[in-house]
């Protein structure tokens, strides 16, 4: 592969040791299987509980058997503030393993790169924050408290995880989730609506000469030029110059090539801006449909709104400034086009960090992969910031 590496810069980090040590536990939360739909999370929920414990906290598993979450509220006497660490326990699948370079869930490191499956979406970033916790919590100076949360059912789209561990989370003055990327923060995440949209027709021999029937699958087609003809996808918006968008991802329709279908379905996935409501979208559909001769269904399934939090956030700008300094070069906010848990907590009103952390690629695809000369560089300016900010 010709993929360029970062550079990263010739600082003084007396973290060797350190550094090994959260790559070493970083490989076995990858080798402990949690890819959502096939396995549970309880090993790698088990793994990360007994690591907290060793470090002296009291973590807890919170939620249903088959899909636990990680809690762990570490207060520090007098703290003067209180941060969140959110990381999702459980990953996408790895799919076809002779895809992949290295095998999966070993973690091989090859050069710079450790390759498996959640080694950046998101296991690294379990890694780091444990530690980061426990070398702050030692730290006499630091007065802040942290609450760290590793939830469950993320890469589902369900987010049940990230529910259960909202209702132990105490007040908090910024979250920081451990969705990674070295080239710009993320503050901020597109919305979704998704939708299912069935139109109802006829059944009849498509031969007969009496009985012509009701072809669902053609009015189908009707609504999918009646909504790609609406002006949902091309609002922009401040730090959504890439906009909104609408995908009619999924179709399905008929039983037999010689029967008129009397039923087609069709699933849509729109990506929403922090302006946009659900119910305003909802409300454009259906009318736009309604102008339409045809018989239809429409069910909401999932829905999440956008956010951004305020780019002028003590913390944010903290973290812009120490990433810039120790990057040795300009790291700009962003908001970013895919969703997060980072929506489902944004309804709390807490400041949120949606995505900052080591040189990675290949996320949901063969070959995922993290830089790990990039994790001392990351631990390190979240470590400054974090001192800059209690």
């Amino acid at each position: 592969m010709n993929q360029r590496f970062y550079e990263v810069p010739s600082f003084e980090i007396v973290m060797d040791k350190l550094t090994d040590e959260i790559i070493v536990f970083t490989r076995q939360l990858v080798a402990t299987l949690s890819q959502n739909h096939i396995n549970s999370e309880n090993g790698v929920a088990k793994l990360v509980f007994e690591k907290l414990k060793s470090f002296g906290f009291e973590p807890k598993i919170v939620g249903p058997k088959e899909h636990p979450s990680v809690i762990c509220h570490i207060k520090k006497e007098n703290s003067s503030r209180t941060i969140w660490l959110e990381s999702c326990l459980d990953t996408v699948p790895a799919g076809d393993a002779a895809k992949w370079e290295c095998p999966p869930f070993e973690a091989k490191i090859v050069g710079k790169k450790m390759y498996g499956r959640g080694t950046a979406d998101s296991k690294v970033a379990i890694a780091m924050f444990c530690y980061l916790a426990k070398e702050l919590y030692e730290d006499e100076k630091f007065n802040a408290s942290f609450f760290l949360g590793f939830d469950a059912d993320e890469h589902t789209g369900n987010f049940t995880g990230i529910r259960e561990v909202i209702k132990y989370a105490p007040k908090v003055d910024i979250c920081v989730l451990g969705y990674q990327g070295i080239n710009e923060i993320s503050v901020g995440a597109r919305g979704w609506l998704r939708i299912k949209i069935t139109t109802l027709g006829k059944s009849a021999h498509t031969g007969s000469r009496t009985s012509k029937g009701i072809n669902a699958i053609h009015s189908m087609g009707k609504v999918i030029n009646a909504i790609t003809s609406l002006n949902l996808i091309q609002k922009t918006e401040p730090f959504f110059e890439f906009g909104s968008s609408l995908n009619i991802s999924q179709i399905t329709g008929g039983v037999a090539i010689n029967i008129v279908p009397d039923k087609c379905e069709a699933n849509l996935d729109i990506r929403l801006l922090p302006s946009q409501t659900k119910d305003d979208i909802l409300n454009v559909i259906k009318s736009k449909l309604g102008e339409l001769n045809i018989q239809y269904q429409l069910e909401k399934l999932q829905h999440e709104q956008a956010y951004l939090t305020n780019p002028k956030n003590s913390f944010v700008q903290t973290l812009q400034k120490t990433a810039s300094e120790v990057l040795g070069k300009e790291i700009p906010l962003v908001a970013s086009g895919q969703g997060s848990v980072g929506n489902v907590i944004s309804k709390l009103g807490i400041p949120i960090i949606n995505a900052f952390g080591v040189e990675s690629d290949n996320i949901h695809a063969p070959n995922e992969w993290i830089n790990i000369d990039t994790i001392s560089v990351i631990y390190e300016i979240y470590k400054k910031s974090f001192k800059k900010f209690q």
